[in-house]
């Protein structure tokens, strides 16, 4: 009987947890979903052809892969700079990346929300299109310290082997160390 006890507290002790983590990941799928929103306002404002300046950078690149063919990445950075008083560029900060490209017969759309301070990732995105007409999609939501949040992910397994936690941290950390490389940051 006392086994019977330990146990049941044991397990009630755990849903409370899972409720407890279930609301704090809630809370802060909310908070990135204000930031997303937040960033795309800032985009939409930044690709205005009047004023402002761009805050923005745009890449191309090309390259042949083995049994897939051609592939057109077309990346474009989201900026923001660090000004002294006087107006010197100290550097840039990242707050938002995206990646559309081709494979063979696949389209592929990805997203990265940077924390601008930190350059953590907040959220990530990746939609793919695949040329049996079956698509994938994956929403990857992060805490401040850079763990998992939150993730939905709607996989055909056959086609989204790259839909996955390690892959979009992987991608968002060398998008953005490119940036750096291509800005001498």
């Amino acid at each position: 009987m006392k086994k019977f006890q330990v146990l049941l507290v044991c397990l009630l002790t755990a849903v409370a947890m899972q409720a407890q983590t279930s609301a704090k990941a809630q809370t802060r799928v909310a908070e990135v979903r204000k930031l997303y929103a937040e960033a795309k306002e800032r985009m939409a404002y930044n690709d205005q052809d009047d004023y402002p300046a761009k805050s923005n950078m745009e890449i191309t690149y090309n390259y042949m892969a083995p049994g897939a063919g051609p592939i057109k990445h077309y990346i474009k950075y989201y900026i923001s700079s660090e000004d002294t008083d006087e107006g010197e560029i100290l550097g840039f900060k990242t707050y938002f990346v995206s990646d559309s490209y081709n494979s063979g017969a696949r389209k592929i759309y990805e997203e990265y929300l940077l924390d601008e301070k930190t350059g953590a990732l907040l959220f990530a995105y990746a939609y793919e299109e695949n040329g049996d007409n079956s698509k994938n999609e994956g929403r990857y939501y992060y805490y401040k310290d850079g763990t998992l949040a939150h993730k939905d992910v709607k996989v055909n397994t056959e086609w989204g082997a790259f839909f996955n936690e390690k892959y979009v941290k992987a991608k968002a950390t060398n998008l953005r160390k490119a940036l750096g490389l291509i800005t001498n940051n």
